[in-house]
Protein backbone atom coordinates (compact mmCIF):
# COMPACT_ATOMS: atom_id res chain seq x y z
CA UNK A 1 0.00 0.00 0.00
CA UNK A 2 1.34 3.62 -1.23
CA UNK A 3 2.64 5.20 2.04
CA UNK A 4 2.22 8.43 0.28
CA UNK A 5 -1.36 8.13 -0.37
CA UNK A 6 -4.19 8.75 2.29
CA UNK A 7 -6.34 5.83 1.67
CA UNK A 8 -9.90 5.30 2.54
CA UNK A 9 -10.37 3.10 5.48
CA UNK A 10 -11.84 0.33 3.24
CA UNK A 11 -8.63 0.39 0.89
CA UNK A 12 -6.74 -0.21 3.92
CA UNK A 13 -8.40 -2.76 5.36
CA UNK A 14 -7.90 -4.73 1.71
CA UNK A 15 -4.13 -3.79 0.84
CA UNK A 16 -2.18 -3.14 3.63
CA UNK A 17 1.64 -4.40 3.18
CA UNK A 18 2.68 -7.89 3.60
CA UNK A 19 6.41 -8.41 4.05
CA UNK A 20 6.37 -10.95 1.21
CA UNK A 21 3.93 -11.55 -1.69
CA UNK A 22 3.57 -15.68 -1.85
CA UNK A 23 5.32 -16.83 -4.87
CA UNK A 24 1.90 -18.43 -6.51
CA UNK A 25 0.15 -14.66 -6.84
CA UNK A 26 -3.04 -15.57 -4.16
CA UNK A 27 -5.06 -12.66 -4.09
CA UNK A 28 -5.96 -13.84 -1.10
CA UNK A 29 -3.29 -14.15 1.29
CA UNK A 30 -2.87 -18.14 2.33
CA UNK A 31 -2.80 -19.63 5.70
CA UNK A 32 0.50 -20.19 7.13
CA UNK A 33 0.09 -22.46 10.17
CA UNK A 34 3.53 -23.73 10.25
CA UNK A 35 5.09 -23.24 14.10
CA UNK A 36 8.80 -23.27 13.04
CA UNK A 37 10.92 -21.68 10.05
CA UNK A 38 14.10 -22.56 8.07
CA UNK A 39 17.12 -20.10 9.18
CA UNK A 40 20.10 -19.92 6.32
CA UNK A 41 21.94 -18.39 9.08
CA UNK A 42 20.65 -19.30 12.26
CA UNK A 43 18.85 -17.31 13.94
CA UNK A 44 18.54 -14.29 11.26
CA UNK A 45 15.30 -15.67 9.48
CA UNK A 46 12.82 -13.11 9.10
CA UNK A 47 10.64 -15.87 10.51
CA UNK A 48 11.85 -18.04 13.89
CA UNK A 49 9.00 -19.83 15.83
CA UNK A 50 5.44 -19.72 15.58
CA UNK A 51 5.17 -17.78 19.05
CA UNK A 52 7.51 -15.30 18.22
CA UNK A 53 6.09 -14.15 14.79
CA UNK A 54 3.43 -16.04 12.19
CA UNK A 55 2.93 -14.55 8.59
CA UNK A 56 -0.59 -14.94 8.62
CA UNK A 57 -1.07 -13.34 12.45
CA UNK A 58 1.93 -10.06 11.32
CA UNK A 59 -1.21 -9.46 8.21
CA UNK A 60 -3.74 -8.97 10.56
CA UNK A 61 -1.42 -6.80 13.02
CA UNK A 62 -0.32 -4.66 10.47
CA UNK A 63 -3.68 -4.25 8.82
CA UNK A 64 -5.37 -3.01 12.13
CA UNK A 65 -2.41 -1.21 12.97
CA UNK A 66 -3.12 0.96 9.95
CA UNK A 67 -6.90 1.26 10.20
CA UNK A 68 -6.50 2.99 13.86
CA UNK A 69 -4.21 5.77 12.01
CA UNK A 70 -0.82 4.45 12.98
CA UNK A 71 1.34 5.30 9.90
CA UNK A 72 4.64 3.23 10.48
CA UNK A 73 2.15 -0.13 11.09
CA UNK A 74 4.85 -2.37 9.41
CA UNK A 75 7.17 -1.39 12.79
CA UNK A 76 4.67 0.20 15.47
CA UNK A 77 1.81 -3.30 14.58
CA UNK A 78 -0.82 -4.38 16.85
CA UNK A 79 -0.46 -7.65 19.15
CA UNK A 80 -2.66 -10.09 18.74
CA UNK A 81 -3.61 -12.21 21.58
CA UNK A 82 -5.82 -15.68 22.40
CA UNK A 83 -8.77 -13.79 23.70
CA UNK A 84 -9.88 -9.95 24.37
CA UNK A 85 -9.10 -11.28 28.38
CA UNK A 86 -5.48 -11.91 26.86
CA UNK A 87 -5.45 -8.44 25.96
CA UNK A 88 -6.38 -6.93 28.84
CA UNK A 89 -4.32 -9.09 30.80
CA UNK A 90 -0.94 -7.95 29.31
CA UNK A 91 -2.06 -4.23 29.56
CA UNK A 92 -2.54 -4.92 33.08
CA UNK A 93 1.17 -5.85 33.37
CA UNK A 94 2.15 -2.77 33.04
CA UNK A 95 0.93 -2.26 36.56
CA UNK A 96 3.46 -3.02 39.27
CA UNK A 97 2.39 -3.37 42.94
CA UNK A 98 2.19 -0.15 44.23
CA UNK A 99 0.31 1.54 41.37
CA UNK A 100 -2.66 2.70 41.05
CA UNK A 101 -5.22 2.18 38.38
CA UNK A 102 -8.61 4.32 37.39
CA UNK A 103 -11.47 2.56 35.64
CA UNK A 104 -15.04 4.08 34.37
CA UNK A 105 -17.32 2.51 36.32
CA UNK A 106 -19.29 0.77 33.44
CA UNK A 107 -17.24 -1.77 32.08
CA UNK A 108 -16.97 -5.01 30.71
CA UNK A 109 -17.69 -7.77 33.46
CA UNK A 110 -14.24 -9.67 32.49
CA UNK A 111 -12.28 -6.43 32.68
CA UNK A 112 -14.27 -5.76 36.36
CA UNK A 113 -13.31 -9.10 37.58
CA UNK A 114 -9.82 -9.31 36.82
CA UNK A 115 -9.12 -5.75 38.02
CA UNK A 116 -11.42 -5.81 41.40
CA UNK A 117 -9.62 -9.68 42.43
CA UNK A 118 -6.37 -10.68 40.24
CA UNK A 119 -4.93 -7.08 40.31
CA UNK A 120 -5.79 -6.15 43.90
CA UNK A 121 -4.16 -9.46 45.04
CA UNK A 122 -0.86 -8.39 43.44
CA UNK A 123 -1.06 -5.48 45.40
CA UNK A 124 -2.31 -2.43 42.78
CA UNK A 125 -4.56 0.05 43.67
CA UNK A 126 -8.16 -0.37 41.86
CA UNK A 127 -10.93 2.41 42.14
CA UNK A 128 -13.65 2.61 39.64
CA UNK A 129 -15.61 6.19 39.07
CA UNK A 130 -17.83 7.59 36.88
CA UNK A 131 -15.98 9.62 33.96
CA UNK A 132 -18.44 11.75 33.43
CA UNK A 133 -17.67 13.74 36.87
CA UNK A 134 -14.43 14.93 35.73
CA UNK A 135 -13.19 15.87 39.42
CA UNK A 136 -14.41 12.50 40.83
CA UNK A 137 -11.86 11.46 38.36
CA UNK A 138 -9.25 14.00 39.03
CA UNK A 139 -9.24 13.34 42.50
CA UNK A 140 -8.40 9.46 42.16
CA UNK A 141 -4.93 10.32 40.02
CA UNK A 142 -2.09 10.90 41.43
CA UNK A 143 1.83 10.24 41.03
CA UNK A 144 1.26 6.28 41.66
CA UNK A 145 -1.01 6.00 38.85
CA UNK A 146 -0.13 3.96 36.14
CA UNK A 147 -3.39 3.36 34.07
CA UNK A 148 -6.48 4.72 33.29
CA UNK A 149 -9.26 2.15 31.60
CA UNK A 150 -12.33 4.02 30.08
CA UNK A 151 -14.84 2.46 27.55
CA UNK A 152 -17.03 4.90 25.25
CA UNK A 153 -19.56 3.84 24.42
CA UNK A 154 -19.67 1.71 27.74
CA UNK A 155 -20.69 -2.06 28.24
CA UNK A 156 -23.45 -2.27 29.03
CA UNK A 157 -24.98 1.02 29.62
CA UNK A 158 -24.23 2.89 26.77
CA UNK A 159 -22.28 5.81 28.64
CA UNK A 160 -20.05 8.33 26.44
CA UNK A 161 -17.18 10.04 27.41
CA UNK A 162 -15.20 12.79 25.66
CA UNK A 163 -12.34 10.82 24.97
CA UNK A 164 -9.97 14.08 24.66
CA UNK A 165 -11.03 15.77 28.02
CA UNK A 166 -10.49 12.85 29.76
CA UNK A 167 -7.41 12.29 28.17
CA UNK A 168 -6.24 15.91 28.96
CA UNK A 169 -7.45 15.11 32.30
CA UNK A 170 -5.07 12.13 32.84
CA UNK A 171 -2.34 13.48 30.61
CA UNK A 172 -1.91 15.89 33.71
CA UNK A 173 -0.36 12.98 35.59
CA UNK A 174 2.50 10.69 34.61
CA UNK A 175 -0.27 8.37 33.50
CA UNK A 176 -1.49 6.17 30.37
CA UNK A 177 -5.26 6.56 29.06
CA UNK A 178 -6.24 3.13 27.95
CA UNK A 179 -9.73 2.42 25.81
CA UNK A 180 -11.57 -0.48 25.33
CA UNK A 181 -13.16 -0.07 21.24
CA UNK A 182 -14.46 -3.27 21.04
CA UNK A 183 -18.15 -1.85 20.84
CA UNK A 184 -16.81 0.97 17.90
CA UNK A 185 -13.69 -0.49 15.70
CA UNK A 186 -11.88 1.47 14.33
CA UNK A 187 -14.68 2.24 11.63
CA UNK A 188 -16.65 3.84 14.04
CA UNK A 189 -14.13 5.56 16.52
CA UNK A 190 -10.17 6.16 16.27
CA UNK A 191 -8.82 6.74 19.72
CA UNK A 192 -5.53 7.87 19.30
CA UNK A 193 -7.24 10.83 17.23
CA UNK A 194 -8.52 11.79 20.94
CA UNK A 195 -5.42 11.65 23.20
CA UNK A 196 -5.40 7.83 23.97
CA UNK A 197 -2.56 5.72 24.39
CA UNK A 198 -3.23 2.18 24.25
CA UNK A 199 -6.19 0.66 22.32
CA UNK A 200 -7.54 -3.08 22.96
CA UNK A 201 -10.75 -4.63 20.92
CA UNK A 202 -11.77 -8.13 21.63
CA UNK A 203 -11.97 -9.25 18.30
CA UNK A 204 -13.80 -11.88 18.96
CA UNK A 205 -16.71 -9.53 18.29
CA UNK A 206 -17.12 -7.09 15.37
CA UNK A 207 -13.81 -7.88 14.21
CA UNK A 208 -14.72 -11.21 13.47
CA UNK A 209 -17.96 -10.39 13.29
CA UNK A 210 -19.42 -13.87 13.06
CA UNK A 211 -19.72 -15.22 15.98
CA UNK A 212 -16.74 -18.03 15.45
CA UNK A 213 -13.50 -17.06 16.17
CA UNK A 214 -11.98 -15.70 19.82
CA UNK A 215 -9.09 -13.49 20.03
CA UNK A 216 -8.31 -9.72 21.02
CA UNK A 217 -5.70 -6.66 20.30
CA UNK A 218 -3.81 -4.39 21.73
CA UNK A 219 -2.32 -1.01 19.99
CA UNK A 220 -0.08 1.88 21.09
CA UNK A 221 2.04 4.20 19.40
CA UNK A 222 5.04 5.19 21.98
CA UNK A 223 7.93 2.89 20.58
CA UNK A 224 9.42 1.74 23.40
CA UNK A 225 5.75 1.18 25.34
CA UNK A 226 5.47 -1.08 21.83
CA UNK A 227 8.91 -2.69 22.62
CA UNK A 228 7.68 -3.65 26.22
CA UNK A 229 4.34 -5.07 25.28
CA UNK A 230 6.01 -7.20 22.90
CA UNK A 231 8.43 -8.37 25.25
CA UNK A 232 5.21 -9.13 27.54
CA UNK A 233 3.43 -10.91 24.71
CA UNK A 234 5.97 -13.12 23.48
CA UNK A 235 6.80 -14.12 26.23
CA UNK A 236 3.76 -14.62 28.40
CA UNK A 237 2.64 -16.66 25.05
CA UNK A 238 -0.92 -15.72 24.83
CA UNK A 239 -0.73 -15.31 20.89
CA UNK A 240 -3.54 -15.72 18.20
CA UNK A 241 -3.94 -18.74 16.64
CA UNK A 242 -2.90 -18.14 12.97
CA UNK A 243 -6.44 -19.84 11.59
CA UNK A 244 -8.09 -17.24 13.86
CA UNK A 245 -5.78 -14.32 12.65
CA UNK A 246 -7.02 -15.78 9.28
CA UNK A 247 -10.50 -15.31 10.29
CA UNK A 248 -10.15 -11.80 11.75
CA UNK A 249 -8.07 -10.77 8.75
CA UNK A 250 -10.82 -11.99 6.70
CA UNK A 251 -13.29 -9.92 9.14
CA UNK A 252 -11.29 -7.01 8.69
CA UNK A 253 -12.24 -6.25 4.38
CA UNK A 254 -16.23 -6.83 5.63
CA UNK A 255 -16.05 -4.40 8.63
CA UNK A 256 -16.85 -1.03 7.03
CA UNK A 257 -20.17 -2.06 5.40
CA UNK A 258 -20.92 -4.43 8.51
CA UNK A 259 -20.53 -1.17 10.33
CA UNK A 260 -22.91 0.82 8.36
CA UNK A 261 -25.48 -1.91 8.11
CA UNK A 262 -25.25 -2.63 11.94
CA UNK A 263 -25.40 1.16 12.54
CA UNK A 264 -28.49 1.29 10.00
CA UNK A 265 -30.29 -1.62 11.70
CA UNK A 266 -29.80 -0.24 15.27
CA UNK A 267 -30.69 3.52 14.77
CA UNK A 268 -34.09 2.42 12.98
CA UNK A 269 -34.57 -0.17 16.31
CA UNK A 270 -33.68 2.20 18.44
CA UNK A 271 -36.04 4.89 17.17
CA UNK A 272 -38.91 2.26 17.47
CA UNK A 273 -38.23 1.47 20.36
CA UNK A 274 -38.10 5.21 21.75
CA UNK A 275 -41.52 5.64 20.64
CA UNK A 276 -42.69 2.25 22.34
CA UNK A 277 -45.26 2.73 25.05
CA UNK A 278 -43.76 -0.94 26.67
CA UNK A 279 -40.11 0.95 26.89
CA UNK A 280 -39.07 3.05 29.85
CA UNK A 281 -35.70 3.58 28.58
CA UNK A 282 -33.64 3.45 25.57
CA UNK A 283 -30.00 4.34 25.40
CA UNK A 284 -28.77 4.29 21.98
CA UNK A 285 -25.82 7.38 21.09
CA UNK A 286 -27.59 8.06 17.50
CA UNK A 287 -30.88 9.23 18.81
CA UNK A 288 -30.84 13.06 19.28
CA UNK A 289 -32.41 13.11 23.25
CA UNK A 290 -29.56 10.56 24.27
CA UNK A 291 -27.81 12.10 26.85
CA UNK A 292 -24.22 13.43 25.35
CA UNK A 293 -25.55 12.96 22.06
CA UNK A 294 -22.97 15.89 20.87
CA UNK A 295 -20.12 13.86 21.77
CA UNK A 296 -21.37 11.11 19.45
CA UNK A 297 -21.70 13.41 16.86
CA UNK A 298 -18.17 14.79 17.45
CA UNK A 299 -16.31 10.92 17.92
CA UNK A 300 -18.24 8.92 16.32
CA UNK A 301 -18.28 7.88 12.25
CA UNK A 302 -21.27 5.82 13.05
CA UNK A 303 -23.06 5.55 15.62
CA UNK A 304 -22.88 1.45 16.14
CA UNK A 305 -24.90 -1.44 16.53
CA UNK A 306 -24.90 -1.70 20.30
CA UNK A 307 -27.98 -0.37 22.56
CA UNK A 308 -29.31 -1.27 25.81
CA UNK A 309 -32.92 -0.54 27.34
CA UNK A 310 -35.64 -0.70 30.09
CA UNK A 311 -39.04 -2.34 29.92
CA UNK A 312 -41.96 -0.57 31.47
CA UNK A 313 -43.40 -2.15 34.72
CA UNK A 314 -46.59 -3.52 32.85
CA UNK A 315 -44.10 -6.00 30.46
CA UNK A 316 -43.29 -9.45 32.21
CA UNK A 317 -39.64 -9.67 31.45
CA UNK A 318 -39.04 -13.18 31.24
CA UNK A 319 -42.45 -13.68 28.64
CA UNK A 320 -40.43 -11.47 26.80
CA UNK A 321 -37.41 -13.46 26.31
CA UNK A 322 -39.49 -16.63 25.50
CA UNK A 323 -41.88 -14.59 22.91
CA UNK A 324 -39.02 -13.49 20.88
CA UNK A 325 -37.37 -15.54 17.49
CA UNK A 326 -35.08 -13.82 15.58
CA UNK A 327 -33.31 -12.19 18.80
CA UNK A 328 -30.85 -14.79 20.68
CA UNK A 329 -30.43 -14.88 23.90
CA UNK A 330 -26.69 -15.42 24.37
CA UNK A 331 -23.97 -13.77 25.20
CA UNK A 332 -21.38 -11.80 23.14
CA UNK A 333 -22.06 -9.06 20.34
CA UNK A 334 -21.02 -7.99 17.00
CA UNK A 335 -22.13 -10.87 14.60
CA UNK A 336 -24.13 -10.98 11.85
CA UNK A 337 -26.45 -12.36 14.22
CA UNK A 338 -29.08 -10.63 16.48
CA UNK A 339 -28.13 -11.02 20.27
CA UNK A 340 -30.15 -10.03 23.79
CA UNK A 341 -29.13 -10.44 27.19
CA UNK A 342 -29.92 -9.28 30.77
CA UNK A 343 -25.95 -8.30 31.47
CA UNK A 344 -26.50 -8.37 35.91
CA UNK A 345 -27.09 -12.81 35.21
CA UNK A 346 -24.71 -13.16 31.81
CA UNK A 347 -21.44 -11.35 30.99
CA UNK A 348 -21.67 -9.18 34.54
CA UNK A 349 -22.89 -12.00 36.46
CA UNK A 350 -19.56 -12.14 38.59
CA UNK A 351 -19.45 -8.30 38.89
CA UNK A 352 -22.72 -8.38 41.08
CA UNK A 353 -20.85 -7.46 43.99
CA UNK A 354 -18.22 -5.19 42.48
CA UNK A 355 -18.25 -1.47 41.97
CA UNK A 356 -19.28 -2.06 38.22
CA UNK A 357 -22.39 -4.27 38.52
CA UNK A 358 -25.11 -3.70 36.02
CA UNK A 359 -28.26 -2.80 36.64
CA UNK A 360 -30.98 -5.68 37.59
CA UNK A 361 -33.14 -4.73 35.16
CA UNK A 362 -30.67 -3.49 32.14
CA UNK A 363 -31.14 -5.60 28.84
CA UNK A 364 -28.29 -4.93 26.08
CA UNK A 365 -28.69 -5.66 22.56
CA UNK A 366 -26.24 -6.67 19.94
CA UNK A 367 -28.55 -5.50 16.41
CA UNK A 368 -27.21 -7.94 13.95
CA UNK A 369 -27.69 -7.73 10.02
CA UNK A 370 -31.09 -8.87 9.31
CA UNK A 371 -33.82 -7.01 7.76
CA UNK A 372 -34.90 -4.20 10.36
CA UNK A 373 -38.47 -4.48 9.37
CA UNK A 374 -38.46 -8.43 10.65
CA UNK A 375 -36.69 -7.28 13.72
CA UNK A 376 -39.01 -4.83 14.48
CA UNK A 377 -41.44 -6.75 14.39
CA UNK A 378 -40.32 -9.43 16.21
CA UNK A 379 -39.95 -7.17 18.94
CA UNK A 380 -43.00 -5.60 18.60
CA UNK A 381 -44.70 -9.20 18.68
CA UNK A 382 -42.93 -10.24 21.83
CA UNK A 383 -43.88 -6.66 23.37
CA UNK A 384 -47.49 -7.58 22.96
CA UNK A 385 -47.41 -11.50 24.29
CA UNK A 386 -45.55 -10.02 27.35
CA UNK A 387 -48.26 -8.17 28.68
CA UNK A 388 -49.58 -8.65 32.15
Amino acid sequence: MGKSKKYGMNTKALHANKRFEPISGDVMPPLHLSTTYKNDVPGESDYFYGRINNPTRELFERTLASLEGIENYEEQHAFAMASGMSAVSIIAELAKPGDNVVITKDVYGGTTNYFSRIIRDRGVEVNFCDFADHDALDSLLNEKTKLVWIESPSNPSMKLYDLQKISDIVHLYDALLVADSTFSTPFITRPFEHGVDIIMHSTTKYIGGHSDTLGGAVLCKDPDLHETLMLYQRQGGAIMSPFDAYLVQRGLYTLGPRIKLHSENAHKLAEYLDSSEHIKEIRYPGLSNFKNHEIAVKQMDYFGGMMSFYLEEHIIQEKFWQSLDLYKLAVSLGGVETLIELPYLMTHDKAQDTEASAPVDLIRISVGLENIEDLIEDMESALNAAKK
